[in-house]
């Protein structure tokens, strides 16, 4: 069963790939804004890998 912290951390990824999802239908996927959305998905995505092994 996932932690407490797993859960959020799920749900914090899930909010961000939602987000970038939205974004990417109305803003250049070069944009500072998109850049800066994908890095912070990325962190989540890297800190899960971290708490979840």
């Amino acid at each position: 069963m996932p932690s407490k912290k797993t859960n959020i951390l799920l749900h914090k990824i899930e909010r961000v790939r939602h987000d970038l999802n939205k974004m990417a239908l109305t803003v250049d996927l070069s944009s500072p804004d998109i850049i800066n959305r994908s890095q912070e998905l990325d962190h989540l995505l890297n800190e899960y890998k971290i708490i979840s092994n």
